[in-house]
């Protein structure tokens, strides 16, 4: 999977709740429900760090941490 790091670099310098609008768009284009209601800052805090890396972007790790949300353990 090639990233856009272009429009990943868009997507983290959203505020919360328009970031997490687009990565629910995103993931539901890909079969994948996730909550309506934006995690808490802390949540998009390590998204966007996760996301937002550079060369080291760890996008396994920005999925753990919306797992976690999805499961109510952030």
């Amino acid at each position: 999977m090639r990233i856009n790091t272009e429009k990943l670099a868009a997507l983290t310098a959203l505020p919360d709740e328009k970031m997490w609008a687009q990565i629910r768009e995103i993931a539901s284009g890909h079969g994948i429900s996730l909550p309506e209601k934006c995690p808490d800052s802390k949540t998009m805090s390590d998204i966007r760090s996760a996301a937002s890396g550079g060369a080291k972007i760890n996008l396994a790790e920005a999925i753990r941490v919306i797992n976690r949300y999805k499961k109510g353990e952030s």
